[in-house]
């Protein structure tokens, strides 16, 4: 049975939205290095595009992977960088290491969408450059984030009216 850990701070909240990230991008890993040894075994000719299951997963992933950058650079980043000025520069780095993955899921995505002119060789280099990246890219920000996140409670507690 699988445990469920509690989560009351947004530190936590962090953690388990990254570890999601890092779970679905080890899944389309484990997936497209199973799919290209088996077209690598195969006698017939391999067929073009990746399986519908992996591009699904990959097209899933990279959806969630969107939703959780916009998040960030649209609530959380300014609400920290105006509360807490001493992560200004390593969310500066954060933006900066978003653009860098994004394009790189950008151009996963595009390259799964191509059925029909699909490049396994690129598709395997731009999968694995955006491992790197965005295993670094997370490390990075829980590094650097947790402490801060660890004060503040999930769910969030909105503040008192005031008359």
């Amino acid at each position: 049975m699988h445990e469920t850990k509690t989560i009351d701070n947004m530190g936590d909240k962090l953690i388990e939205i990254h570890d999601a990230l890092r779970e679905q991008l080890d899944r389309v890993r484990s997936e497209a290095d199973a799919h290209f040894a088996a077209a690598a075994e195969s006698a017939e000719p391999p067929k073009p595009g990746l399986g519908l299951q992996l591009r699904q997963h990959c097209l899933t992933f990279c959806e969630f992977l969107t939703f959780h950058h916009d998040s960030e650079e649209n609530g959380v980043f300014p609400s920290l960088a105006e509360h807490h000025p001493h992560l200004r520069e390593p969310i500066d780095r954060l933006r900066e290491e978003h653009k860098v993955v994004n394009r790189l899921k950008d151009e996963i995505a595009a390259l799964v969408g191509d059925i029909e002119l699909f490049d396994a060789a690129a598709f395997a280099t731009e999968l694995e450059s955006m491992t790197d990246r965005l295993h670094a890219h997370l490390d990075y920000e829980e590094t650097e984030l947790i402490p801060v996140l660890a004060e503040i409670p999930f769910p969030p507690v909105a503040p008192p009216d005031t008359p």
